[in-house]
């Protein structure tokens, strides 16, 4: 039988991580430890895919940590998951993706096309009124520290840590800590909070976010946590990255998320 005191701590070890945790991916990880074929098998050409390329795998895949069957694995991609192309490549048969917060390389034997970038690039993203780019590229930088770190589950956390220690909240005011849906839904509630905290609404898509804006994903949205969804900041100026506890892609083809960018104070 467990003493009390080991069960209080416990249960008080339970509570802390629920209060932290709570944006990776709903998405659960297969058990496979190899790709659905032997190396002899594998194709050793194939498609090139340009930056942007949305894929879907067509069987557990792999996720190495470069272009080869002998590479360790970073995490084992669900059938019919949709990654991301990170950077133009896939002609020797190895792509390189992002997925779920992992970036690495995954074999186009077992990847077939989605959606393809414009051929005509990103459009600029327009500037809306009362937008501080010099507090947003300083959010930014501050986001950007945790740039190769893995997706851990503690976005709200890694997030909230980057606005006060980015020092861009203005003082004597104090960021509302919580989960990550609760943060969107609390700014969403409470512009007067907002403003006293030098962000504002704005009701884009993903393809149009400021640099330095903060990202809300709801509950279950973009297959991120179905309780908690997820947070994130912009970190480039096309509205392509964010950065949370990881960096990533932003996600641009499952709807609209929260978006408030910063202000001039």
């Amino acid at each position: 039988m467990m003493r009390p005191t080991a069960f209080v701590a416990a249960a008080l070890s339970l509570m802390s991580a629920v209060v932290l945790a709570g944006c990776g991916s709903s998405t659960s990880t297969p058990d496979a430890s190899d790709v659905a074929a032997s190396a002899s098998e594998l194709s050793t050409t194939g498609p090139t895919y340009a930056t942007g390329t949305v894929l879907r795998t067509t069987t557990d895949l792999n996720l190495r940590s470069s272009a080869s069957t002998s590479a360790s694995v970073l995490r084992v991609i669900p059938s019919g998951s949709l990654v991301t192309v990170r950077a133009s490549s896939g002609g020797n048969a190895w792509v390189a993706v992002t997925f779920s917060g992992y970036a690495g390389w995954a074999h186009t034997d077992y990847l077939q096309l989605v959606s393809a970038p414009s051929s005509g690039g990103s459009a600029p993203v327009a500037t809306p009124g009362g937008y501080s780019a010099s507090r947003g590229a300083t959010l930014a930088r501050t986001a950007l520290r945790r740039d190769g770190y893995p997706a851990a589950g503690y976005c709200a956390l890694q997030a909230s840590n980057s606005v006060e220690q980015s020092g861009i909240i203005p003082r004597g005011v104090t960021w509302y800590r919580n989960n990550a849906i609760d943060i969107g839904e609390y700014m969403n509630a409470n512009p007067s909070y907002d403003a006293r905290v030098g962000f504002k609404r704005n009701d884009v898509s993903p393809s149009s976010v400021q640099k330095g804006s903060i990202i809300v994903w709801r509950r279950g949205q973009c297959g991120y946590n179905s309780t908690y969804g997820h947070i994130e900041i912009s970190v480039d100026d096309s509205s392509t990255r964010a950065c949370s506890d990881f960096c990533g892609n932003i996600r641009k083809t499952c709807g609209n998320p929260y978006v408030y960018y910063p202000t001039v104070l």
